[in-house]
């Protein structure tokens, strides 16, 4: 697996192969992040599609991109929020505005995040539950940071927001969880031997 600086450079020098395996390499977490948003999987394959075109058509312009991955992810929910608004027969999600999306529900599958960790359905229902309750910013972060992986700065690049405002949101959403009744137990076993606030 080549690291991501060389799939930039090669992606801006024209290689068709550094595009190929950069959408080998994002491709199916891209797509399970922007099914977060929207249970159309048509637009989110679309706006999938439409961005890795578009990279490969403007990469003599590409600036400087410290995370491929955080790029990625911040194209990708810019490109499914302008297909979804440019879609008038869809209900329009403004995914700029966490008011509009408080109410939306992550789907997360076996694969995600926790699950590997407790196999027990009551339980993980019980944590979803807990996880789903959380104000959206505090439930994208949580999803970025423990299953993505990503870092305090790539996230606050995908979020748009500050640093801190990450690390608020994530401290909040893990206080919030920390003092769940139905999940104290479960939380404190395994959350904290699977994460930790770096």
């Amino acid at each position: 697996m080549k690291a991501e600086k060389d799939l930039v450079l090669g992606l801006k020098k024209g290689d068709s192969e550094a595009l190929s395996m950069i959408y080998d390499q994002y491709y199916e977490g891209l797509y399970f992040y922007l099914l977060k948003f929207t249970s159309q999987k048509d637009l989110v394959q679309n706006a999938v599609q439409d961005l890795f075109v578009d990279l490969w058509a403007s990469r003599s312009k590409l600036g400087e991109i410290n995370s491929l991955k955080g790029y990625l992810f911040v194209s990708g929910k810019r490109k499914l929020y302008h297909l979804i608004k440019s879609n008038k027969k869809k209900q329009i999600v403004d995914l700029a505005f966490p008011t509009v999306v408080d109410g939306m529900l992550f789907q997360y599958s076996q694969e995600d995040f926790l699950v590997e960790i407790e196999t027990n359905e009551e339980r993980k229902d019980r944590l979803l539950t807990a996880i789903n309750r959380l104000p959206s910013r505090q439930k994208e972060a949580i999803y970025l940071r423990y299953y993505e992986k990503l870092n305090l700065e790539e996230i606050s690049q995908i979020q748009g927001i500050a640093y801190q405002s990450v690390l608020n949101n994530l401290q909040r959403a893990l206080h919030t969880l920390r003092s769940n009744p139905l999940i104290v137990n479960l939380f404190e076993w395994a959350i904290f031997a699977f994460i930790c606030l770096a």
